[in-house]
């Protein structure tokens, strides 16, 4: 399969995933699938971005057990993701000298065994909702991955302005 291809596939998945009842989890699931086919991650946290409680709330994890979701972290202790929800602009973070210099969680974040981060702002309507934040070995992500994961994540809009599950409004067969 071409990339263009696995973009394709990658979309067609997330939206396929709208029409599931299961928001926003449908979606997230769909969302880490096509990016981990099509750009590939080791780890991918979804962070919902709360301005007015100046927090962010993990919303979805690849790694529940170690980044479960519901986790929060003040927006104003994390000055790397200051700059990306200012700017609306995405990071790398290539190498571990990278994160060592950017995010004062770096320790936790090399356990991993990853050492290149990714962070990507999901915006709708002037405002970012989310970031996806994708992390891999050393030197793994590029300049070319930014509109590749930019695209995947703004088709999962629907996930970042979804409260919760939807029961009372289910689409009827006809």
């Amino acid at each position: 399969m071409t990339s263009c291809e696995k973009l394709v596939d990658g979309l067609r998945s997330i939206t396929e995933a709208h029409g599931l009842t299961e928001q926003p989890l449908s979606t997230l699931v769909a969302l880490d699938s096509a990016i981990a086919g099509v750009v590939g991650r080791k780890l991918l946290t979804v962070l919902a971005v709360h301005a007015d409680k100046g927090v962010v709330e993990r919303a979805y994890s690849n790694v529940s057990d170690s980044y479960a979701a519901g986790g929060t972290k003040r927006i104003d202790s994390a000055p790397r993701l200051q700059k990306v929800l200012a700017s609306g602009q995405p990071f790398i973070g290539r190498n571990r000298a990278d994160i060592v210099a950017n995010f004062p969680d770096a320790e936790t974040i090399l356990a991993t065994g990853c050492s290149s981060i990714l962070n990507v702002p999901v915006i709708w309507m002037g405002r970012i909702l989310a970031t996806v934040n994708l992390l891999n070995t050393e030197d793994y992500y590029r300049d070319e991955h930014i509109p590749i994961v930019r695209c995947l994540a703004q088709a999962a809009v629907p996930a970042f302005l979804c409260d919760g599950p939807v029961k009372s409004r289910t689409l009827k067969s006809q």
